[in-house]
């Protein structure tokens, strides 16, 4: 009988991989909206910060551009000109005019910007160094290293004792020159306000800002090492200036947005970790999640669902039908809803109930009809060997071996008197070995000397066992005759019995040679079929099977010892078969 697989046997697995087959396009539409939506909004997020670094950059280039224009401008004033090259036209009081002049335009300028400390003008002429709120005397050692900064020819913030300036010297020299300059204005920024305008900049906490040019660095977070590798890896990627960068330190990922200023020659750097700038993206992730489990939650119900209602259901028929193919007739099957499967289970119960009629009409035929079989596969089962073991008497008896001559006739007046008494067709099991092992016994002595014979004892429990009649000893006279009979010497029978579990095997085997590996494999397929020329194996195969079922039977093999083994195998049920 062909198989079935388990898959295609069960509807439930069918009908819930239907209903997964329907919900994965949503679901995979739903994965596809998710990861589109979180896409997005990642790049909407890094796309504001792109533009926050970008803005706030040219705000400061601007703001610090116009300080700049004011510091040029103020070089062509008219009284810092006239103080700085012809001070010894001017008496005292123009002087001090002037002088005055010059810190009210100082003091416009330092009011102009938030960004400005203080402004000074240090002139060499009259020895004076001017600021917005005052006139000090003139420091010839700061003004020799405000002439000498490496950056002086350019406007731009450079680091000077500790502070940040924007340097303007006139006029203009060449860098190997060595005249000094007319007079130099140095405008000190606030890095305060610079420090606060940085701060503003931060949208939380976790956020940082560096401001790192070679001549000075600006931070807003203390983590001295984190800002280095920022800088550092910022550096390395320049060419993906106003892009966000992912870095990582310390098992966390930061995202970096850069922007270079050629006015401050500095880069200008906000980071923050990656989950603080995607947090908002949790609610969404939480939906996403909370749909999956739904989605999960819905095939679960969905499955419990039909499991109760249509597989369990079938599932009763399907264990109420192996019932049945088993043998068991007295199967019913309630079912209180009313609904197809009412309908099923009330036709099934009158199959069964019809079933069971029909078995009480036949039964007692089939049995009649089972008995007469046997007996006539038993009827042709014939003492091959009585004109042997006659033969071999009249020897015994010319010879005077009177003993001999007793034993033998009290065997085989044994042997005959099982054979002929035909008013059972089963035995005990263990009648039918006592009479193979005396058939075993004849063959002995007419094979003295060629043929050893081994018999093993019956285990427990065993020898009460019915079984058909004659089933062991056409086996032992098949291994003589075609099997040991041409031996001349070191002939070997064995008959011996196994028992494992429920499963017992009669075993007979022998080391004859006619027999080859085609031969055994031809008899074993003739077994269950009737073949004349194997007529007596092919009913010692049908008995058995009649008597103890299709799993049991004969079955010939090659022998370790080159012969043929002969095993009879069944199963002992409790009721002792």
């Amino acid at each position: 009988m062909k198989l079935i697989s388990p898959w295609k046997m069960i509807a439930l697995n069918r009908l819930i991989l239907s209903f997964i087959c329907i919900l994965l396009p949503l679901y995979i539409l739903a994965i596809v909206i998710y990861n589109w939506g979180i896409q997005t909004l990642e790049t909407e997020i890094s796309n504001s910060m792109t533009s926050q670094v970008s803005q706030y950059s040219e705000k400061l280039e601007s703001e610090f551009s116009r300080i700049h224009d004011l510091q040029l401008d103020f070089l062509v004033d008219h009284n810092l000109n006239t103080l700085a090259a012809i001070p010894e036209s001017l008496n005292e009081i123009e002087k001090m005019q002037k002088v005055l002049s010059l810190q009210q335009r100082l003091d416009a300028i330092r009011n102009s910007s938030e960004y400005i400390e203080e402004v000074h003008a240090y002139i060499p002429s009259i020895q004076k160094d001017l600021s917005a709120i005052a006139v000090s005397e003139f420091d010839r050692e700061l003004y020799v290293e405000l002439m000498n900064l490496s950056a002086l020819q350019d406007a731009q913030v450079v680091n000077f004792r500790g502070s940040m300036y924007m340097v303007t010297a006139y006029p203009y020299l060449l860098p190997k020159s060595k005249r000094e300059p007319t007079f130099i204005i140095a405008i000190e920024l606030s890095l305060d306000k610079l420090m606060e305008a940085l701060h503003s900049m931060r949208n939380s906490p976790e956020e940082g800002l560096i401001f790192s040019s070679p001549q000075f660095t600006l931070v807003t977070s203390p983590y001295e090492v984190l800002n280095d590798k920022i800088v550092q890896q910022v550096k390395l990627g320049q060419e993906n200036d106003d892009t966000v960068q992912e870095i990582r330190f310390e098992r966390q990922r930061y995202l970096t947005v850069n922007t270079t200023s050629s006015f401050f020659g500095a880069l200008l750097i906000k980071y923050v970790p990656e989950n603080a700038v995607f947090q908002s993206l949790t609610k969404f992730r939480n939906w996403f999640l909370l749909f999956a489990a739904v989605s999960l939650m819905i095939i679960l119900i969905y499955s419990l669902y039909l499991y109760k209602y249509i597989h369990k259901p079938l599932n009763r028929l399907v264990r109420a039908f192996r019932k049945v193919e088993l043998g068991d007739v007295s199967v019913q099957i309630n079912h209180e809803s009313r609904d197809e499967f009412q309908y099923i289970y009330t036709r099934f119960n009158a199959m069964i109930d019809n079933l069971k009629s029909l078995i009480d009409q036949v039964y007692k035929q089939q049995i009649l009809t089972q008995k007469a079989e046997l007996k006539q596969l038993q009827s042709q089962i014939n003492p091959h060997f009585l004109y042997n073991s006659f033969f071999i008497l009249n020897t015994m008896t010319r010879l005077g071996d009177y003993d001999q001559v007793e034993r033998f006739a009290n065997q085989l007046g044994e042997y005959f008197q099982f054979v002929t008494r035909n008013h059972s067709d089963e035995v005990p099991l263990g009648k039918e070995v006592q009479h193979a092992r005396v058939y075993a016994d004849i063959q002995g002595m007419r094979f003295a000397n060629r043929i050893v014979v081994s018999f093993g004892e019956l285990p427990d429990n065993a020898g009460h066992v019915m079984v058909p009649r004659l089933i062991l000893q056409p086996l032992i006279e098949n291994a003589f005759e075609h099997g040991l009979e041409r031996k001349s010497s070191s002939g070997r029978l064995d008959v011996r019995f196994e028992k494992e579990d429920h499963i017992f095997r009669l075993i007979v085997e022998d080391n004859g040679e006619l027999l080859d590996e085609e031969g055994i494999e031809r008899i074993n397929q003739n077994l269950g079929m009737n073949k004349a020329e194997m007529t007596g194996l092919i009913n010692i195969h049908h008995r058995i099977v009649l008597k103890f079922g299709s799993g049991s039977g004969l079955a010939l093999t090659r022998s370790e010892w080159g012969g043929v083994k002969a095993t009879i195998t069944f199963e002992i049920t409790e009721g002792g078969g």
